[in-house]
């Protein structure tokens, strides 16, 4: 098992470079096409959520916390689970979204706002939790390689 960690501020500007990180590290490690791109999509939603969401577009919800993510994984021959872990706001309910679905004769002058980004992290995942300790998300996903 091969593990690493990275930690960037979750920013607009920071979270390309940090998502590109974890993605050269992965890939120097072994992981390959396209393992590497599914992986890619699901960590940049993940962090652009927290962004967004938990800090605040560019740290705006910031209290007295720094505005940081990390990233860890745990790469196998056939799987990898990332540990996401930051200090914004919990998901509303402390529960995972689970994600829209689109129905292909829908108006798109009807179309939710939200939510579409968790349908694809959990089709591209095999497995996803979620836990809140008084002052800090830790999501976990599992992706699986066949």
């Amino acid at each position: 098992m091969i593990k690493g960690t990275r930690c960037f501020h979750a920013t607009t500007h920071a979270v390309r470079s940090g998502v590109c990180a974890v993605i050269d590290d992965l890939a120097g490690e072994g992981l390959a096409s396209p393992h590497l791109e599914t992986v890619e999509i699901v960590l940049a939603e993940v962090i652009n959520n927290i962004v967004e969401h938990a800090y605040g577009r560019d740290g705006e919800f910031l209290t007295d916390k720094s505005c940081m993510v990390r990233v860890s994984y745990d790469l196998s021959a056939n799987a990898l689970a990332l540990t996401i872990v930051d200090h914004g706001r919990p998901f509303p309910g402390t529960e995972l979204p689970l994600g829209c679905t689109l129905s292909p004769d829908m108006d798109r002058t009807e179309l939710p706002e939200g939510g579409f980004g968790w349908r694809i992290i959990r089709e591209l995942t095999v497995e996803q939790s979620y836990l809140r300790d008084p002052d800090e998300n830790t999501l976990q996903l599992r992706f699986e390689f066949c």
